[in-house]
């Protein structure tokens, strides 16, 4: 008989836990990278018209982190895993960017951040079930 690894939560599914846990340390990851982005700032001719390209490709990095490994916790369907742990994402900071930002609304930028996340997110979570697959190779 087979024993299950303990971090497999189910065969489809992974708790809302593991996911949040995988998020928080996506947002670690974020905070890192923007802390060497603003030392390039600082001690650099950086343009700082590149600035939000440089922050979208930061956090999408960071939700593709998350995707892959909440993707290497379960058995099948990574992208899927890997989708709600970037919408996950998306929501934690779109609500805490409500709450900061006294000019906030909805717009064509939000909903395109959101496609956005759940993509690197399933793009991170394919990459996490294939890393897994080869390991028992």
């Amino acid at each position: 008989m087979k024993r299950i690894s303990e971090n497999v939560v189910s065969e489809n599914s992974i708790s809302l836990l593991g996911i949040l846990k995988c998020v928080g340390l996506a947002y670690i990851i974020t905070l890192i990278i923007f802390l060497a982005l603003a030392i390039v700032l600082s001690y650099t001719e950086f343009p700082e018209t590149m600035v939000p390209s440089a922050v979208l490709v930061g956090t999408l990095i960071s939700i593709m982190f998350a995707g892959t490994s909440i993707a290497r916790r379960v058995r099948t369907r990574g992208w899927l895993n890997g989708a709600v742990a970037g919408l996950t994402y998306m929501l934690i900071l779109y609500l805490i960017s409500s709450f900061t930002v006294t000019d906030f609304r909805v717009g064509q930028y939000v909903i395109i951040m959101f496609i956005s996340g759940m993509l690197a997110g399933a793009l991170g979570g394919i990459v996490g079930i294939n890393l897994k697959k080869r390991q028992y190779l």
